[in-house]
Parts: C-alpha cells; sequence; structure tokens
C-alpha cells in the first residue's frame, strides 16, 4: 500500500530542484533550512550520493554546494564510524559574527536594480558595442577568472570591472554610473560574510560569466540580458543561503 503520509516542511528540503548547475539553489536551500530550524545543529545529511539524487542534481554540482557550506562553517564533514556531513553546532553563532544582514526588501530591491541595469547593459553591449567595447568584455571575464584563484577582495574587484566593463560597452554614462553605485552596494553585503571566499563559491559566481560574454561577443541582445538576470538571480540565491536565510528585519 503506497504511503499517503503528507509532505513536510524537512522533505521540501530534499526535493528535486529540477534544475541543472544548481550550485546556488543548493546552498540556498540548505542554508535557510538551517537558518530556520528544519535542520538543527548536529543533524546528519542524507549520504552525498542520495542526496544528489534526492535533490535531482550531478553529483559535483551537490560538492561544490557542500564545500561552500562547509567552508562557511555551517556543515562539518566527519571521518570513520559515523561519517558524512553534519550541521555544525555553531551554525547561527558563526552567522551572527558576519555582522548585520541586509533587510528582506534592501536585498530583493538591489537584485531587481541589478536586473534592470545589468540586464539592459548587456542587452545594449550586444546590440551596438563595436569589436573594441566587446573584447574589453572578454579581458575583463579573463582577469575576473584569474582572480577567482587569489584572495576575495581582489576577486570582487574583478567581478566589479567585468560588469562595469559590459555598461562601459553599452555606451551609456548613465548605466555606467548606476552600474558603478550598485556593485560598491553589492560589496558591503558580501564582503565578511561566511564562506565568501570559498573557492566553490568564487569557480559557481565566475562560471555564470561566460554565457554572458558569449551572447554578447554573438551579438545577441535577448541572450545577454537573460544570462545576465540569471546570473544576479544566482547571486542573489548564494547570498540568502550563507546568511542562512536570515536576512535583516523588514523595514
Amino acid at each position: 500500500m503506497a504511503d499517503a503520509r503528507a509532505p513536510s516542511a524537512r522533505d521540501a528540503v530534499f526535493a528535486p530542484l529540477r534544475v541543472e548547475g544548481a550550485v546556488e539553489r543548493i546552498v540556498r536551500r540548505l542554508g535557510e533550512a538551517i537558518g530556520s530550524g528544519l535542520l538543527r545543529p548536529g543533524d546528519r545529511l542524507p549520504p552525498e550520493q542520495e542526496l544528489a539524487l534526492l535533490l535531482a542534481v550531478a553529483p559535483m554540482t551537490l560538492r561544490h554546494a557542500l564545500a561552500i557550506l562547509r567552508d562557511a562553517g555551517y556543515l562539518e564533514t566527519r571521518r570513520g564510524r559515523g561519517a558524512g556531513s553534519f550541521v555544525a553546532v555553531d551554525a547561527l553563532e558563526r552567522l551572527a559574527a558576519a555582522g548585520r544582514a541586509p533587510t528582506v526588501e534592501g536585498l530583493r530591491d538591489l537584485v531587481d536594480w541589478r536586473r534592470a541595469i545589468g540586464g539592459e547593459a548587456a542587452a545594449l553591449a550586444a546590440e551596438r558595442a563595436d569589436a573594441a567595447a566587446h573584447a574589453s568584455v572578454v579581458t575583463a571575464a579573463a582577469a575576473a577568472e584569474r582572480a577567482a584563484l587569489g584572495p576575495f577582495p581582489s576577486y570582487r574587484i574583478a567581478d566589479s570591472r567585468f560588469h562595469l566593463a559590459i555598461a562601459e560597452a553599452a555606451g551609456s554614462g548613465r548605466l555606467v554610473a548606476a552600474e558603478t553605485a550598485i556593485q560598491a552596494e553589492l560589496a558591503e553585503i558580501v564582503v565578511g560574510l561566511p564562506g565568501s571566499g570559498s573557492v566553490d563559491a568564487i569557480t559557481a559566481s565566475t562560471a555564470g560569466h561566460a554565457p554572458i560574454v558569449a551572447a554578447i561577443v554573438g551579438r545577441d541582445p535577448a541572450a545577454a540580458r537573460t544570462a545576465l538576470i540569471a546570473h544576479v538571480e544566482a547571486t542573489y540565491d548564494w547570498i540568502v543561503g550563507l546568511r542562512l536565510g536570515r536576512l535583516g528585519p523588514r523595514a
């Protein structure tokens, strides 16, 4: 006889994500589950192979996400008897030490503003920028990829310059000014966040640059806008996950 039990909130933590390459989505889902208490300090996660099947993601995608959460201090891996990944006993205390979180509305508002400014800049860069401007975007993306191997502050600067290069390629001074303000505000949110300097986190973020660059160089405005927005939303998931879903109080 089939199990008629209604799925619980905890079941939803391990439900299929139905997306490919969902590192940031996994970080967000598990981070929110820890922050809400669905996953409590000391709880053991399902084995990696089983968890990958439950989430319907590639094992390597899952490993990258778990590594980000381990680097943030939210998960710990135990070896030997009783081996596995466990929620760290001091996960919430570690988050508290990260400083003031952005408000729910404030972070969503910034993301929406990034979508509008960055998305339009990417579309215009694909539509009307010349070969030299496109080359600048490619160069900035390559610089960010190299910086991903070094300290996080250097990567943050390189990542910011990549997005500014897109705005510059759009040929609009106002878009450049708006993107500059966005990058400054974003830096205040991510610097000092647990796990922000994780190699896996930086690698996942940098991977979002390639589709943007390809669409811009390929002169496909719609694809450029779509890729930029997807990258922005992935960053949003990453921030929420590393904040364990505990954003500041509503304004």
